[in-house]
């Protein structure tokens, strides 16, 4: 028969407690991250088109998010990716 280790249900609880904090920490850490960098993102493209006259603000728009595109990309790569971007 099988034999049943008997576990202490103060430190069960306990654990089950500790898992459950770790992923609530890391869900908002994910969320927290994710809200800063497309704030930083807004503030760079804010940036770019306070200086652009209104008939070039579409461009310096797509420029800015060909940028952020690029460099997402290149990050998700790893760190021997190429830094170079082709362009099809």
């Amino acid at each position: 028969m099988t034999q049943f280790i008997a576990v202490n249900p103060v430190l069960a609880a306990l654990l089950m407690a500790f898992a459950a904090a770790v992923g609530l920490l890391r869900a908002w850490i994910g969320h927290h991250t994710a809200v800063r960098t497309e704030e930083e993102h807004t503030r760079r493209t804010q940036i770019a088109v306070e200086g652009s006259t209104p008939a070039r603000r579409a461009a310096v728009v797509r420029a800015c998010a060909d940028l952020e595109a690029a460099s997402r990309a290149r990050s998700q790569a790893g760190p021997g990716a190429s830094r170079r971007v082709r362009r099809p």
